[in-house]
């Protein structure tokens, strides 16, 4: 097999993480044949890769993963993986399983690959869904629960054209790279800065009718579920300890890092003092998630004192997509875990910087229009930074005054028109991830009213081309909530693959 050439999509599920990793990723590892298939019939091959050789390229395109090759009996390997599955973070199956399929099903993310031309045993459609068929000749058998398995092809005889042996072999890489992403997800470390002791994770996205309420039991099954599946920690400060951090930044250096977004703008209409007080708040919060080791950020915070009043406002959006992401640390402006983790994990997978939105469906234009008032400046997963203005904040109550304490800050970055944009979210309590995909238009050509845009509700906004109505119908507030997470791009199949090797269920709203 040739060596290969990576891609650039491939090169960015290698992007820097910024939580150092405390160990490769381990894959178990399983041939079950010489993956030649000239066992009991046929001649020998002519050419031919090697289990030896086939590793040590998988070994070469896979930095930072081992291989941990698997000696003995299958069904001993079965009882490893029991035993020891916390030692292992994915396992690969190379070859066909005929009779025991339960190494294929034990709850880590696996990739089962079939040897062309060897004989076809596979159980394909048990693979995708963990259920034998109720009219099958053979009676018994296991439904098998844990679901978390991808498929791949190789040609090891290498009677395929190059240019095909070379896409299978790039497919297998691909997926591998999935268990990895998937286990650094899971070092995630989320600061979270609460409003409130008692604050209800996710209170805002959640909208039911007067009837309907949070259960009183809501955070623990959240955080144990949240924990159950990815493994994360949350570390959760009071408002307090933001308050106290924040007094402890020197004004000095504020003004310095509200310079220099100021200077990085094209235009500013918010007073720099507000600017400064923005750029005060995400220092604070940089010293809070350096104290406690975290990779990620989420904040409910509005204020720098807790005092209510007016000239104290805070809104943290600026500092977040300025500051946090700009150096590939997620961020999002409100206690939102599932929203922060979609963004963790877009950002494994492609580099790419994510939006947090509120979400409104326009069925008459066909669109759909993502906003808030903070938005990434670099959404391409490169050193590309998109122009951004700094505005007063939307919410509050004296926008219209710059200069007026309290009108805080909030930013406008147009993203690119004409490219796919996927929107989707992550739902850990019901275990379901929901996509669709659209492509980005000039919002000015569709609402021609003559008011500016970006002064309609919030400052930042990104409008896609969608089958609205389509997606407007399955708008479940008490169940998905009111906001979703933007990414440039066509991110179907890499989330839907991920999906799969988490055990989620997978929603596409556009289909």
């Amino acid at each position: 097999m040739k060596k290969i050439f990576f891609s650039l999509t491939l090169i960015l599920f290698s992007s820097l993480f910024l939580l150092a990793q405390s160990q490769h990723t381990r894959i178990f590892t399983v041939f079950t044949s010489h993956g030649c298939g000239c066992t009991g019939s046929g001649g020998a091959p002519m050419t031919f890769t090697t289990n030896d050789q086939l590793l040590s390229e998988l070994q070469q395109a896979c930095e930072g993963i081992d291989f941990m090759v698997w000696e003995g009996t299958r069904s001993a390997a079965y009882d490893e993986l029991q035993m020891k599955k916390e030692s292992y973070d994915g396992v690969l199956i190379i070859g066909g399983i005929d009779g025991d399929y339960r190494l294929a099903f034990t709850g880590l993310p696996t990739i089962a690959v079939y040897n062309l031309w060897e004989f076809m045993n596979q159980p394909w459609y048990l693979f995708a869904t963990g259920k034998t068929d109720e009219d099958a000749i053979l009676k018994g058998g296991t439904d098998y629960k844990d679901v978390k398995i991808l498929t791949a092809q190789l040609d090891r005889r290498n009677l395929s054209a190059p240019a095909a042996s070379e896409n299978m072999f790039m497919d297998l890489v691909y997926k591998i790279k999935l268990i990895q992403a998937i286990k650094e997800l899971k070092e995630t470390r989320i600061l979270m800065v609460k409003r409130a002791k008692d604050e209800i994770i996710a209170q805002v996205n959640y909208r039911g009718d007067l009837n309907q309420v949070f259960p009183k039991d809501h955070n623990e099954r959240y955080l144990q579920n949240f924990n159950e599946i990815f493994g994360v920690e949350i570390v959760q400060v009071e408002a307090g300890e933001f308050y106290e951090t924040y007094q402890k930044i020197k004004s000095r250096k504020a003004k310095e890092v509200a310079d220099q977004w100021i200077n990085g703008a094209q235009k500013v209409e918010a007073s720099r003092s507000e600017i400064t007080k923005t750029a005060r708040g995400y220092l604070a919060l940089e010293a809070l998630r350096e104290k406690y080791n975290c990779n990620a950020v989420s904040t409910h915070i509005r204020s720098v004192t807790g005092s209510g009043e007016p000239k104290d406002r805070y809104n943290p959006g600026l500092g977040l997509e300025l500051g946090f992401k700009i150096r590939g640390i997620q961020a999002v402006c409100q206690n939102y875990p599932d929203m922060l983790m979609s963004q963790v994990l877009a950002y494994l997978l492609t580099g790419k910087t994510s939006m947090l939105g509120d979400v409104i469906y326009d069925v008459y234009n066909d669109v759909e229009i993502v906003l808030h008032c903070g938005i990434p400046v670099n959404p391409y997963g490169d050193e590309r930074k998109l122009p951004y203005t700094i505005r007063t904040h939307a919410e509050s109550p004296v926008r219209e005054l710059p200069e007026e304490p309290g009108s805080s800050t909030g930013i406008t970055s147009e993203w690119p028109v004409g490219e796919p944009v996927t929107f989707w979210e992550i739902h850990s309590l019901n275990r379901t991830i929901r996509l669709h995909t659209g492509e980005t238009v000039n919002g000015y050509e569709i609402y021609t009213g003559g008011e500016d845009l970006y002064n309609v509700m919030c400052t930042a906004k990104v409008i896609a081309k969608v089958d609205a109505k389509k997606i407007r119908d399955q708008h479940l507030p008490y169940l998905y909530g009111i906001h979703t997470n933007a990414t440039l791009g066509d991110l179907r199949q890499q989330i839907k693959d991920v999906a799969v090797l988490l055990g989620f269920d997978f929603v596409e709203s556009d289909r």
